[in-house]
């Protein structure tokens, strides 16, 4: 399972439909990615004047999952799936680069993306779970 930052967002203020779903996928066994642009956007987010999650909060909270890099296989899946959105709306699908990325992972290793922002997700073309 590709974890998306909703989700990570939503465990960090104790969603119980998050915590749930995090329990069955650790009673199941399924393993949780973490891909490292969703821990920029974590550090975005306790950056911003919005956020009163402190950097201890995070760094505890992906302390104990494993990460998957953003390399050129990633890079150039991630390019391919923005422009099939776009090109599937006949513009700016508005999705953003980063979950281009994420989506990218998700495809390279045949996964779905654990989140809450489906209607991206799957305007990339690749498997949603949601809690």
């Amino acid at each position: 399972m590709i974890i998306d930052s909703s989700y990570l967002f939503d465990l960090m203020a104790d969603d119980p439909g998050a915590f749930s779903k995090g329990a069955e996928l650790v009673e199941d066994g399924e393993m949780q990615w973490l891909p490292t642009p969703v821990v920029a956007e974590a550090y975005y987010g306790i950056a911003t004047a919005r956020s009163d999650t402190t950097e201890q909060e995070v760094r505890n909270r992906i302390l104990g999952y494993p990460r998957i890099d953003v390399d050129e296989e990633i890079a150039r899946t991630a390019g391919e799936l923005l422009a099939a959105a776009d090109e599937q709306v006949g513009g700016n699908a508005g999705v953003g680069a980063n979950d281009g990325y994420i989506a990218a992972m998700a495809d390279a290793l045949g996964d779905a993306v654990l989140t809450d922002n489906v209607e991206d997700f799957e305007a990339l073309g690749v498997p949603v779970e949601t809690y």
